[in-house]
């Protein structure tokens, strides 16, 4: 499948799931068709599934077996443990737009930096705020992986 069609198919995703802008391209390499599916693979998952045990367990074979989740609380976790403690907190994301994303594509590592809105209820409280968020993913024994999803707090928007 062309790449452009690939490019169109992923930002017409985002957009439907949230009203994303349009995506920049960095690096050192054009975007990877191999890794836009990927990506869009897991923003089909994160609209589409609401029980974070269900989500996860998709996303799983997304992941690599040395991924891990590093959030606001600055503690990286393993998937296992980020489905243990979002269960346990009744997480659920209520709504999510994108302010602004960059892919910056390399020969066999991708990073793509976001910021985002995004309303949510966790453990029992109704929360609204601005993130950013870095997704590292790399291509291991021929196939692309998400390695490390990294959350970080109040980010600077740009007017």
């Amino acid at each position: 499948m062309p790449a452009k069609i690939i490019v169109a198919a992923v930002l017409t995703l985002l957009s439907f799931f949230a009203d994303a802008q349009e995506m920049k391209f960095e690096g050192t390499h054009p975007q990877n068709p191999d890794v836009l599916k990927l990506l869009e693979r897991e923003g089909i998952i994160m609209d589409s599934v609401t029980n974070v045990k269900e989500r996860d367990s998709l996303r799983k074979e997304l992941l690599s077996t040395a991924w891990f989740y590093h959030g606001i609380d600055g503690l990286p976790i393993s998937l296992e443990g980020l489905t243990k403690r979002q269960t346990k907190n009744q997480f659920q994301m209520l709504d999510f737009k994108i302010i602004s994303e960059t892919l910056y594509q390399y020969e066999t590592t991708a990073i793509l930096i976001s910021v985002f809105w995004q309303k949510n209820m966790d453990k029992g409280e109704l929360r609204e705020n601005y993130r950013s968020n870095l997704i590292v993913m790399g291509l291991e024994n021929g196939v692309w992986k998400m390695q490390a999803d990294i959350i970080g707090m109040n980010p600077k928007i740009k007017n």
